[in-house]
C-alpha cells in the first residue's frame, strides 16, 4: 500500500473507495447550513481529477444510528463548478454539512 491515497469505509467497515495509486491534496472545504443550495467555481481544478463529499455536521443523536449515514446536501462537479443541492427523501435529511473537494496529483 502507498503512503499516500485516499481509503473511504462504509458504516460497517467495508472499503467503499480506495485511491492509494495518486496523492490527493485538499483543495476546497466549505461549512453549509441546512436547506441551502449553491455553488463555487474552482478554476484551478480543470484537467484534473477530482472527489467531492458532503458529511452531516452534528447529526442529531435522538434518532437511530441509521441517521448518521444519510446526506443532507448532495455535491457534484461539472467543468470547474461545484455544486450543492440541500436535499430531502429517504435517503436525506435536512442538516448542515461539510463540503470537501480533493484533487489528485
Amino acid at each position: 500500500m502507498s503512503e499516500y491515497g485516499l481509503r473511504i469505509w462504509d458504516s460497517i467497515g467495508n472499503i467503499i473507495t480506495d485511491i492509494t495509486d495518486r496523492l490527493n491534496r485538499h483543495r476546497y472545504n466549505n461549512e453549509v447550513n441546512a436547506g441551502v443550495s449553491s455553488n463555487t467555481v474552482l478554476s484551478d481544478i480543470n484537467g484534473l481529477t477530482t472527489i467531492e463529499m458532503s458529511v452531516m455536521i452534528n447529526p442529531p443523536i435522538t434518532h437511530v444510528v441509521a441517521t448518521y449515514s444519510k446526506c443532507p446536501h448532495q455535491i457534484v462537479r461539472s467543468g470547474t463548478t461545484i455544486t450543492w443541492t440541500a436535499a430531502s427523501g429517504t435517503y436525506h435529511t435536512s442538516n448542515d454539512s461539510l463540503l470537501s473537494v480533493f484533487f489528485y496529483v
